[in-house]
């Protein structure tokens, strides 16, 4: 028996047209009014931040807004531990976090407003392994960690494991000894 279709390569129909771009994408509409966003991320895994300036990037022409962790302080989200600051506020927990926003008209004067934002940092000690973080001495990220929406119960002490549980079901030498 000869199938037509199992087995067979299937050719995308819009295959050609994307890849020769004859297709707009998403990122390719320009909407009047559309504004450009770009965010300022930290070179440095865990710092307090001693100063941020952003003063001069408010002067760039076309730039809307320029935020900072002072502008959106204490909006935090995560999945069930809201736990992740908008913008870094005091410090960053890891290289990456966004220090700060720029909206703007086009995509130049965002990245202009972003190279003129001012960061001075302090560096704090880092833990790279997991099993480290958990151990005694290790830097605590959250010490306001109590504070957030979404955890389970407080802790006695602050701590990076914010909950462990633990559960069993049945007895496992009674399972392997009936099997």
């Amino acid at each position: 028996m000869l199938y037509t279709t199992i087995g067979q390569p299937t050719t995308r129909i819009e295959g050609h047209e994307k890849v020769t771009g004859a297709i707009p994408y998403t990122a390719d509409v320009a909407l009047p009014g559309t504004l450009w966003g770009r965010a300022l991320r930290s070179p440095l895994p865990h710092a307090r931040i001693l100063r941020l300036d952003a003063s001069r990037a408010h002067r760039v022409p076309g730039v809307h807004v320029v935020l900072t962790g002072a502008d959106v302080r204490g909006i935090r989200y995560g999945r069930r531990l809201f736990d992740v600051p908008v913008l870094a506020e005091d410090r960053v927990r890891f290289i990456g976090e966004r220090i700060a926003a720029v909206a703007a008209e086009d995509r130049d004067a965002a990245e202009e407003a972003l190279v003129l934002i001012e960061v001075e940092y302090e560096e704090l000690p880092a833990v790279f392994d997991p099993v480290e973080a958990l151990g005694e001495g290790a830097p605590i990220l959250h010490p306001e960690v109590n504070s957030y929406i979404g955890l389970p119960r407080p802790l006695e002490h602050a701590s990076n494991a914010f909950v462990r549980d633990t559960w069993s079901k049945g007895d496992i030498e009674a399972g392997f000894a009936q099997a």
